[in-house]
């Protein structure tokens, strides 16, 4: 007998125990639904229920917003069209002192660069520091990297010029290349190269100062800079965040492009539509992971960016700016807004000089000293809504004035992460320890059964956080990793009870006489039909999950900061006049977990045929 055919045994058996009742129903979705396998018919009874549809909405909706944070939440802004002066200027400076320090190198050849980083070697060994590559490159790599340098200024000037004056641009990029290879090859012409582009490198000083105020031209100066277009939230994206993104576009548009395949491509055949499935579920991975790779960041994702100090400050002219919905960044810090309370309560107002208007921070003289509390004046930075705007901190601020929307954006990607990984790794070990456990039987049985009886004797939660304090293991993945080793007794007893009672079926010893091997038996054959309990524990450890590493992080063995954590954010004050800090991520860890419980207690009772309705 095949597995599908267990499970539709198993399934018919089980509603003949549950009575006449639960019989009449079976033979209705037969009736209706005869092309349908066990799954199909999962998928129907969870499609019925309210409470799993609202918890599966809720939970893609909170997931899409940690893949997609720093498209929501952030301090780089979307495009950004603007001449950048001060850029310009640092690169327009440094061409001469640059082109002067590889003649110079030239000059001493191999031979002098080799004794004085025999020299250096020395200092930094009598200096107690190790002298590794790094430190002391070779001649060649010096060679590179200053050219590198070099054309890295050039490109910055290329890219706010016309094509006219930043021709000369590029004759001394190829002038840099020609250099930089006659130097490392020792030709003899290297010299002669070297000084060429020293004397360009003065032209250029001379013939394209810029009108560096980026308003008015200054004296001298030969071209004006032309705003150029940039993405540089775009541009910080990593190749992880974007296969996570296409992933998820993928996965919220599913019942979108799973039903116009199934109707357009397929026809519309229950067959055709089964044997497609893995073809779909392989696309999910195959897509994401080619937009990954195509993908090539060109920002490296700091924790701040400059780009709002720099606009407000006019370093940055802009013509055109686009910001994030919330722009702010999880770790901008702004020092006369700490436990600011959200911005439409009314205790958050704060006056033009720097003082709260009113309530228990509102501005008081000490009536013994005299002593009034100095100022703090809020900056309003480009991109921010106005001082006292309704929706500058909808969610207050916390310690160091950090926008707790912001926070509690990006904290979504390290609590929800935590409960998903966390979760998978536990079930793996479950899996395949119980299944070994209640396949075989026998001394494995005995040896599985005993390990789980003794990790289950200890207080979970109490083990993580003695392992963690002890280790000092801080950070994300280590806390993933932990969670899981020390969860995965209950997933492995409930695979073993099944494998128990299904090892002994016509379609298991079936698959013996055959001579299929044990590996393919067991993970072809049974453990599909024995995935029901765990996925029913799976939502629920996910739950657990995120409260353990929200209690972790409370009490400051979690993830540490600027990173943050719905957990972290809760132990960022404990005073009641701070109420928001406790309240909103509390709330969010709440109706999290709430929605997991949901979720699986509906895939409990889908699973289960005695609780079916029609």
């Amino acid at each position: 007998m095949s597995d599908r055919g267990a499970r539709t045994g198993e399934a018919a058996g089980a509603s003949a125990a549950a009575g006449p009742g639960a019989t009449s129903v079976a033979a209705e979705g037969e009736a209706l639904h005869g092309s349908k396998d066990y799954w199909d018919l999962v998928l129907v009874q969870l499609k019925r229920k309210p409470s799993v549809i609202l918890a599966a909405g809720g939970l893609v909706f909170l997931y899409a917003v940690a893949i997609f944070a720093p498209l929501l939440a952030n301090d780089r802004p979307y495009l950004l069209e603007a001449t950048d002066a001060e850029s310009y200027r640092r690169a327009y400076t440094s061409l001469v002192p640059i082109s002067l320090n590889l003649r110079g190198m030239i000059g001493k050849g191999e031979a002098g660069h080799l004794a004085q980083q025999e020299v250096r070697r020395e200092q930094l060994l009598a200096a107690g520091q190790a002298a590794d590559d790094s430190s002391l490159p070779g001649w060649g790599e010096a060679l590179a990297s200053e050219g590198a340098a070099l054309r890295t200024r050039l490109d910055t000037m290329a890219s706010q010029l016309s094509a006219t004056d930043a021709a000369l641009l590029d004759e001394m990029i190829e002038a840099v290349d020609a250099t930089v290879v006659a130097g490392a090859s020792n030709a003899a012409d290297a010299a002669d190269k070297a000084g060429a582009l020293v004397e360009l490198a003065r032209r250029i000083k001379d013939e394209r100062k810029a009108a560096l105020t980026g308003t008015t031209p200054e004296p001298g100066a030969t071209v004006t800079l032309l705003p150029t277009r940039q993405w540089p939230l775009i541009d910080s994206l990593t190749r992880a965040e974007i296969y996570f993104m296409v992933l998820w576009l993928g996965v919220m548009f599913l019942p979108v492009w799973n039903g116009a395949v199934n109707r357009w491509l397929l026809g519309a055949d229950r067959e055709r539509i089964r044997g497609a499935r893995r073809f779909k579920a392989a696309a999910m991975v195959i897509v994401p992971l080619l937009a990954a790779l195509l993908w090539e960041a060109r920002d490296a994702s700091f924790e701040t960016s400059p780009y709002k100090e720099r606009l407000t400050s006019g370093e940055i002219t802009a013509d055109r700016v686009v910001f994030a919905p919330f722009a702010f960044g999880f770790a901008e810090v702004n020092d006369g807004e700490y436990f600011r309370p959200p911005t439409w309560h009314a205790d958050s107002e704060i006056t033009e000089e720097g003082y709260y208007a009113r309530g228990a921070r509102a501005e008081s003289l000490d009536t013994v000293v005299g002593f009034r509390p100095p100022p703090k004046p809020v900056a309003d930075r480009a991109g921010e809504p106005s001082r006292n705007a309704t929706i500058r901190h909808p969610l207050g601020t916390d310690s160091l004035g950090r926008d707790l929307t912001a926070r509690m954006i990006w904290g979504a990607r390290v609590s929800l992460s935590v409960g998903l990984v966390s979760t998978i790794l536990l079930v793996l070990i479950g899996v395949t320890l119980g299944s070994m456990a209640g396949f075989y039987g026998g001394w494995i049985d005995v040896i599985i059964s005993r390990v789980i009886e003794v990790v289950q004797c200890f207080p979970v939660f109490f083990l993580i956080l003695i392992f963690v304090a002890f280790t000092q293991q801080t950070g994300i993945v280590p806390i993933m990793v932990v969670i899981g080793i020390f969860r995965w007794t209950g997933v492995a007893r409930l695979v073993r009870g099944e494998f128990i009672r299904l090892r002994g079926q016509d379609f298991v010893l079936a698959s013996q006489a055959l001579g299929v091997g044990d590996f393919r038996t067991i993970f072809r054959h049974v453990l599909p039909n024995a995935m029901g309990p765990v996925l029913v524990a799976a939502t629920f450890a996910v739950a657990s999950g995120i409260l353990t590493e929200s209690a972790l992080s409370f009490l400051g063995f979690g993830i540490q900061l600027p990173i943050p954590s719905w957990g972290s954010i809760v132990n960022e004050s404990k005073a009641a006049e701070h109420w928001w800090i406790q309240i909103f991520p509390g709330a969010l860890i709440f109706i999290t977990v709430m929605l997991y419980n949901l979720l699986g207690e509906g895939v409990r009772d889908a699973l289960d045929p005695r609780l079916k309705k029609a």
